[in-house]
């Protein structure tokens, strides 16, 4: 492995010292008319050679523009901007003279408006523009058979988790659209782990607004990361699609479905997934993407549909399913840290689980009249859950110890109803608009838990004996409206004022009825009134504030103030008491954005917030379904108050296409919910942890992460990324009534090489981390860990359109202690051969080839260290087969006949032909989800 890691680095100084600075050009941009410099004019640099681009950018202020690095030939240059005529400039650079000096260029008056320069089939890799980073995917090349997944991973300033989880620029990205559309709701593994990455154009990642900021124009800082998939014109009007059968050793089994129909505005996507091998195509399960610790079976489908009518009319409707089933086997080793004394928590855990979830989602945009627009938004879901879970524990106190084992069984469900609904209306002055946003939300949680605890309380005196044996019925209800009023005014062309008003009403009702079993009647039927408890919580917000904003040529500011009441009413009707509170906050927020060019910017965003306590953090009864702790709510707390400020730098140099994403976060939080835990000495629950939530203060966290991305070879085919980032928390706690300052703190960083090519596919990485805990409560357990994970995955396309590749991952973990201190190596590795024309794909594989595979974590904070070694997929063979759907062709709206039908049928074919002939000149692309067996990593 160190020879692994010395070459890999040998590697990267080899390519660093590679780039040898040969040659430039400059020159500055020009108006014919006014004889003054242009600023922000586009600027595309091509090798003649071999017809490549070498770079793009933009001119400054001054109207100057330069491109370095240039190896000696000729090239063209091509500068284009709004509503002036392209100008083509050809020139050389010599060895003998490497600096080409191109003075004033100037451009003339053109009716014809360009924002970019546009070179078809030559776009740039990366576009900068308002709010959107655009990636040109051909520049970034997929093997065959990849997921838009695989696409993201090559993109710089992008980072893809085990589970999915994309971010970009240190942001998670929440929504994935296709052209513009909803796909399947809010989920956006769904499109990520399912779309092929050969229907791809382009890839934006978009700061976008919320719905009414677009409406009002004004930025209330509420922007949330999303990505835009545009797909490639050729596949707008037609069906594609991979459909994916495998079966393997030891029962493994892996089927993926794929079918989209796209034309110019309506999109519909058929989704399906049967498999044992712990592969989750969506979100929203144990693990997001993943599915978690254990091995789970899962099965999947779903629908999506989506329209634009010629009244621009916008509807969107999607429904999925799933259902999985996990066994988990965990050992865990818990150490809680109460003033001075240190408890062991061992458990010894069998969990097996059902989950079955239903989603239905639907959207409707449309226009009342030309001023008045409406936009409804309905979601529900209903979701089952059944687990057993056996669990073997020891705990150790010093002076006695605790040894038992618990059953806990569950059922239950979870329905909820969500819908947003938007009203928008213009008035005749430009600027002056009113909208009113309603969103509700319905939800319902019932379980039954029957609850088995057998265990021994062991000390120098003897042994004593505890039985508990319950049923736990709960019904947990909640209602919540928020209406949201806001009025804009224009006060200059560039200056705008809004006033806006906010009502929120939100309750919450919980029946916890506890029975214990009664050996004469065979039955739960022994009402327990320590842990049964009626309980309603309502909470009635009013906030009215205003803002201004001001958008300039290059800046966007935005700084306003609101004032915020909260009513608190807590009733216990079992214990018939009432509590109100009445709270007013003032939430002041502002923003600021600057445009130092196209490509580079600065955001600063500082917004204050509160934060509710829920409902089991108030009630204030206990509950011993937890062999460890006995959580106790608190009806006394108050909401938090968050003060955060969010810094984000963006730069990209086009020319050499480099970037340089930093992300800076810091939060102040007055009022911090945090708990309170100490230990319980006698009674049938000693040795339990009491835990009550309550307020502190002095609560502070920060994190910062960049990414810089650097081309090593031009035209995209090698490129080095570097990601650094780091966290610091301070937290505050009481441990046995002593008050505990956690300080934690963690540094990762993390390089990667990219290939870009036709037949070989490359990626290579080092990333470590190193995390550190202190506890001022007790200084002796501070804690220091570290992890390390080189990895490279590497395949090869072969004459005969055979791929042979391998990915292998060495993980060591060290400073967690004695049975959690471990190292092994991931290795997995496959062989395929393409057929018809690249429609299908035989592919076999192995997962976990050395069945070294291993599932541990640790968690450090507050007053508590745990580590976790839990069971995972290891080695399995597999076969399995894909084929692919492309069929595409021009569509007729009106009856055709006879002949017509043969001249499509015709056409559709020519079309096909075309498609099978752009594939074979691109050997590296494909489509569709990875073959059954791909890599697994749990």
């Amino acid at each position: 492995m160190k020879k692994i890691i010395t070459l890999f680095l040998l590697l990267c100084t080899t390519l660093l010292y590679a780039q040898d600075k040969t040659g430039a050009v400059s020159g500055r941009v020009m108006s014919s008319k006014d004889k003054k410099p242009i600023d922000f004019a586009s600027v595309a640099l091509k090798n003649l050679k071999d017809s490549s681009i070498v770079g793009a950018n933009t001119t400054g202020t001054d109207g100057k523009f330069i491109f370095t690095k240039l190896q000696p030939g000729n090239y063209r240059l091509f500068i284009a901007f709004v509503g002036l005529k392209t100008i083509n400039r050809d020139f050389s650079v010599q060895a003998d003279k490497p600096a080409a000096e191109l003075g004033d260029i100037f451009m003339d008056d053109n009716s014809i408006d360009l924002e970019t320069v546009e070179i078809k089939s030559e776009a740039p890799p990366i576009v900068v523009k308002k709010d959107t980073l655009e990636f040109n995917a051909s520049s970034f090349k997929t093997v065959e058979n990849a997921v838009v997944e695989d696409l993201l991973k090559k993109l710089p300033g992008l980072e893809v988790d085990k589970a999915g989880t994309v971010k970009a620029q240190g942001e998670t990205v929440t929504r994935v659209k296709v052209d513009g559309k909803e796909f399947f709701g809010n989920d956006p593994l769904l499109a990520t782990k399912n779309l092929p990455a050969d229907m791809v154009d382009k890839i934006q990642v978009i700061d976008e607004l919320s719905e009414q900021a677009k409406f009002t124009g004004i930025d209330d800082g509420n922007r949330v990361k999303i990505i835009n998939i545009t797909t490639k014109k050729g596949k707008k009007n037609g069906y594609f699609g991979n459909n994916t059968a495998g079966y393997g050793s030891d029962e493994r089994y892996d089927v993926n479905i794929n079918v989209n129909r796209f034309s110019d505005k309506r999109q519909v996507s058929l989704l399906g997934q049967l498999n044992n091998v712990n592969k989750q195509g969506f979100g929203g399960g144990l693990g997001g993407g993943r599915s978690g610790p254990g091995i789970t079976r899962t099965n999947a489908g779903g629908i999506n549909f989506g329209d634009t009518y010629n009244d621009e009319t916008e509807i969107n409707a999607s429904y999925f399913v799933n259902s999985s089933n996990n066994l988990r086997l965990q050992n865990s080793l818990t150490q809680n840290l109460l003033g001075d004394i240190t408890t062991i928590f061992d458990n010894r855990q069998e969990n097996r689980s059902e989950r079955l979830n239903h989603r239905l989602s639907f959207m409707i945009d449309t226009k009342i009249d030309s001023l008045t627009s409406i936009r409804i938004q309905p979601n529900f879901s209903y979701t089952s859950n059944q687990s057993n879970n056996q669990n073997i524990y020891t705990r150790d106190y010093s002076s006695y110890v605790t040894s038992g084992r618990q059953e806990l069984r569950n059922d239950g469900t979870s329905p909820s109803v969500n819908n947003s609904v938007l009203l928008r209306r213009k008035f005749m002055r430009r600027g002056r608009t009113i909208s009113l946003n309603l969103e509700t939300s319905i939800n319902q949680n019932d379980s039954e838990n029957y609850n088995y605890i057998a265990d021994e309380v062991v000390s120098g005196n003897g042994g004593t004996d505890r039985l508990t044996n319950q049923l736990n019925d709960r019904d947990n209800y909640s209602l919540n409206h928020t209406s949201r009023l806001v009025y804009t005014e224009p006060l200059s062309r560039t200056l705008s004022l809004e006033f806006n008003y906010r009502n929120s009403y939100n309750y919450n009702n919980s029946e916890r009825y506890t029975y214990n079993y009664n050996e004469l009647s065979g039955a739960y039927d022994l009402i327990d009134l320590t842990y049964t408890n009626l309980y309603e919580n309502t909470i009635l917000v009013n906030a009215a504030g205003f803002s201004f904003n001001q958008t300039g040529k290059k800046f966007t500011w935005n700084a306003g103030l609101a004032v915020q009441n909260s009513d608190r009413t807590n009733i216990n009707i079992s214990r018939h008491t009432t509590l109100k509170q009445n709270v007013f906050n003032y939430t002041p927020s502002a923003l600021f954005r600057y445009n130092f060019s196209n490509s580079k910017r600065l955001v600063v965003n500082y917004r204050g917030s509160t934060n509710q306590p829920n409902i089991n953090q108030l009630q204030p009864i206990p509950d011993n379904t937890n062999t460890q702790s006995i959580p106790v709510g608190n009806p006394d707390l108050r909401p938090e108050f968050n003060n955060n400020l969010r810094m984000v730098y963006n730069a990209f140099t086009g020319g050499r296409n480099r970037s340089l994403f930093i992300n800076l976060n810091l939060t102040q939080t007055s009022n911090r919910i945090a708990n309170s835990s100490s230990l319980i000495t006698s009674g049938i629950n000693q040795g339990k942890l009491a835990v009550t939530p309550v307020n502190v203060n002095g609560v502070y966290s920060g994190s910062v992460s960049t990414a810089l991305s650097l081309p090593l070879l031009p035209e995209n085919k090698l490129n080095f990324h570097i990601n650094l980032g780091g966290n610091y928390d301070r937290d505050v706690n009481f441990t046995n009534s002593l008050r505990n300052v956690t300080n934690s703190w963690s540094l990762r960083n993390g390089y990667r090489l990219v290939t870009s090519l036709d037949k070989l596919d490359l990626s290579a990485s080092l990333s470590g981390a190193i995390n550190r805990a202190t506890y001022s409560a007790q200084p002796r357990s501070d804690t220091r860990f570290y992890t390390f994970s080189p990895s490279a995955d590497v395949s090869y396309l072969f004459p005969g359109s055979i791929r042979l590749g391998m990915d292998i991952d060495y993980n060591t973990n060290t400073g967690r202690g004695e049975n959690f201190d471990r190292e092994f190596t991931l290795l997995n590795g496959f062989i395929s051969k393409q057929f018809f024309d690249g429609r299908g794909t035989v592919r076999a594989s192995v997962n976990d080839a050395l069945n070294q595979n291993q599932g541990i974590s640790r968690t450090a904070n507050n007053n508590t260290i745990q580590d976790l070694s839990y069971n995972v997929l290891q080695r399995y063979y597999m076969f399995s087969f894909t084929y692919t759907i492309r069929q595409f062709g021009a569509r007729r709206r009106m009856p055709d006949s006879p002949g017509q039908r043969g001249e499509r049928r015709e056409r559709g074919e020519r079309g096909e032909r075309g498609d099978r002939g752009a594939r074979d000149q691109q050997p590296g692309s494909g489509g569709g989800m990875r073959g059954g067996g791909g890599r697994q990593r749990n």
